[in-house]
């Protein structure tokens, strides 16, 4: 990486790394673009190279959230024999994450973003199939499939889709209610409960 390179990415981190800062401090409504650059100590139109709105920081900080999944599954899914086992383990590492990392504001103003956008106006990162998030439930279904535990009348990636589609709805059932429930708790008892039962071969 050169010179330039290297100070443009410092750049954009720190217009980053100051705005989930203030987000996080005053609330996302709270915040403006303006305080932003002020705290990253560039100029306001250095904002708009990089990000065409607030709410793009949370999109691109989000592909942070698929860096942690992918650091997970790599250090820790090892550990676990049975698909069945890894998928509770990363479900649950995957809640915890959210819940005390992300948090609710950042995550109702991610769905607030990917929703009102529309025409590849807005890079879809919640339902891209080239996650990390996607990669690694499609790895663990294909792995259950092999060892006959998982359902095979749908591929891995078919399975990978609807399991992460139903996992969405706890996402999303915990920004409606305003994180008043335990997001791990509730999310690995949907999974235990409904998604495991569903994918086994009976």
């Amino acid at each position: 990486m050169g010179h330039r390179e290297e100070k443009t990415e410092k750049t954009k981190a720190a217009i980053m790394d100051n705005a989930l800062r203030l987000f996080r401090d005053q609330g996302y409504d709270g915040v403006s673009v303006e305080q932003i650059t002020r705290a990253a100590g560039v100029a306001k139109g250095t904002f708009y190279t990089y990000f065409k709105t607030k709410s793009d920081i949370i999109v691109e900080g989000f592909w942070k959230i698929d860096r942690y999944y992918q650091e997970y599954a790599s250090r820790n899914l090892g550990r676990y024999k049975s698909p069945a086992d890894k998928l509770m383990a990363f479900t649950r590492a995957q809640m915890r994450y959210v819940r005390d990392e992300v948090g609710v504001d950042s995550l109702k103003i991610l769905y607030v973003n990917q929703t009102l956008g529309s025409g590849g106006e807005r890079e879809k990162v919640i339902v891209d199939p080239k996650r990390q998030w996607y990669r690694i439930i499609e790895a663990i279904m294909a792995k259950g499939q092999a060892d006959g535990t998982f359902r095979s009348d749908l591929d891995a990636s078919e399975l990978a889709q609807v399991f992460n589609r139903s996992m969405r709805s706890v996402f999303l059932d915990w920004c409606i209610a305003d994180g008043e429930f335990d997001l791990v708790k509730e999310g690995v008892k949907y999974c235990e409960e409904w998604l495991l039962p569903a994918l086994l071969v009976k």
